[in-house]
């Protein structure tokens, strides 16, 4: 041998590609079968978890939803002490904030799944923060701290953006901020940044501000990763370690970011930054009170409404809203009995919960709709609204595609349940009286005096007249009221009829 290599022969070069290619072959095909086999253990893993937080939404808000629509009943009695109205107060608080721990989870999930998306609409900045003071205030009078919120005059009263994800990110970081100050202050500065007055565009800047246990620089940005909490945050053993990641996912979707400054004893601030429109519109919010129903008005049809609900506590709360403004009401317990009670009574409206032993609301509905579609002349087709328990857009999209004609989720407000029937059967109800105290001048009702009000408008300067449109224009509450505490006492009408709606 001399160690030179021999000269490869045709038929083994031949012989040699042939193999390489069924080598290549076997490796890709192995590689293909490895890649299916993981592309389908992942798929079955995010369905297992999708029906897993499908189930545990309904499981939740389930009894959130008997717990939150009976203590809206309470409340509406006029025979509560004050201590009693207080009670219920806190209860409402708490449920409300058990579901915006539930709702940290789905959100969550969604976020995972490259699903996060704005809704946008019109809102009232100011009523939002109030809201948010009223839901945080039971945590910070149980604590030695002082909350403060403070809002910048140039600020517009009322935007266009996603107001739930708004809410969320404020009721995040404050309560954040509360659950790690025991004794101290805190400070929530709501500022401009910018405003574009030809695009509507403005960005604001949330800034809350703690004296509370502050965090270590190595944890600065660990924070924001889900299911991370700091030392303190695990020993409070409070919240889902989704807060602060699901805050920063919703700011970056709205052109911001949120960011933090901290100093170990000292406290923190963090910093959030976001985009939203202006709402010059300012009649789509001028509406009349919100007023309690109390009846239906006379000489309409007599209305019969099904509830089909399997949960007890929750069939009961449903009859209890419906029957009490005079609706004729029965229930059902599934699907099929849903079904042969639509057959037999004829509702002009079935309130059906989707998730029901026997037969489900899906299959209930599907062959409602079916037999409506073999009989068409038999009779007009009922109102299917869901009631579900279900977070999910999916799931939502699903109810509305069986033949359901809306879909109300839980826990839900009873307002919401007599516009929803307002809207789809055109009845009109019966309001509570509701008056403007006018001391000595007696009472006048909140719709009449129209004719008065326009002429008392009319003796007023015209300068006056066109700053009070600018500053209804603009959005600026506080201006305004400053404007209306200038009409003189004897236009008597227009003077009480606008601080009382201001």
């Amino acid at each position: 041998m001399t160690g030179k290599s021999l000269p490869w022969k045709s038929l083994e070069i031949d012989a040699a590609e042939e193999l390489r290619g069924t080598l290549l072959l076997a490796v890709l095909g192995y590689s293909q079968s490895i890649l299916e086999e993981t592309t389908r253990k992942a798929n079955q893993a995010n369905l297992a978890k999708g029906q897993f937080l499908a189930k545990m939404s309904h499981e939740l808000r389930t009894p959130l939803n008997a717990i939150l629509g009976f203590a809206q009943i309470i409340d509406r009695d006029n025979s509560l002490s004050s201590e009693q109205q207080k009670y219920v107060g806190i209860i409402n608080r708490s449920g409300e904030h058990l579901l915006s721990l539930i709702n940290d989870v789905l959100e969550m999930s969604r976020i995972e799944a490259g699903q996060l998306i704005l809704h946008q609409n019109y809102f009232d900045l100011y009523k939002l923060i109030q809201s948010v003071q009223e839901l945080l205030s039971f945590k910070e009078s149980s604590q030695e701290i002082s909350l403060d919120f403070h809002i910048d005059s140039d600020i517009p009263q009322y935007l266009e953006g996603d107001e739930s994800k708004l809410r969320q990110i404020i009721v995040n970081l404050v309560g954040n901020a509360i659950k790690f100050t025991q004794v101290g202050q805190i400070d929530v500065h709501l500022c401009l940044l910018s405003y574009d007055n030809n695009s509507r565009d403005i960005e604001l800047q949330l800034q809350v501000k703690d004296t509370g246990v502050g965090i270590k620089k190595e944890n600065l940005e660990t924070i924001f990763e889900p299911f991370k909490q700091t030392e303190k945050g695990g020993e409070n053993h409070e919240g889902t370690g989704f807060g602060l990641s699901i805050s920063r996912q919703f700011a970056r979707l709205m052109e911001g970011d949120i960011t933090v400054e901290s100093e170990l004893g000292k406290g923190s601030i963090f910093t959030c930054t976001l985009k939203m429109m202006v709402q010059t519109k300012i009649e789509d919010f001028v509406k009349q009170p919100s007023k309690q129903i109390i009846g239906l008005q006379p000489s309409q049809t007599d209305y019969r409404i099904l509830v089909v609900e399997d949960v007890k506590d929750n069939q009961l709360l449903m009859m209890k809203i419906l029957s009490s403004v005079g609706f004729e009401v029965r229930s059902a317990n599934n699907g099929q009995e849903a079904l042969e009670m639509w057959q037999k009574w004829h509702p002009q409206l079935i309130w059906m919960d989707m998730r029901m032993p026997v037969m489900d609301g899906y299959e209930a509905s599907r062959r409602i709709r079916q037999l409506e579609a073999e009989n068409p002349n038999r009779q007009t087709p009922v109102i299917i609204i869901a009631l579900t328990a279900t977070a999910f857009d999916e799931e939502r999209k699903a109810i509305l595609e069986i033949g359901c004609n809306d879909f109300v989720p839980k826990p839900f407000k009873e307002a919401v349940i007599f516009e929803k029937m307002k809207q789809y059967l055109g009845l009109e109800y019966v309001y509570q009286e509701s008056t403007i105290n006018l001391s000595s001048h007696g009472t006048v009702n909140e719709v009449d005096n129209f004719e008065q009000l326009n002429a008392e408008m009319e003796k007023m300067p015209k300068a006056w007249v066109e700053e009070l449109r600018k500053t209804a224009l603009s959005a600026r509450e506080k201006n305004l009221i400053h404007l209306i505490q200038e009409i003189p006492e004897q236009y008597f009408f227009f003077s009480r009829f606008s601080k009382s709606n201001a």
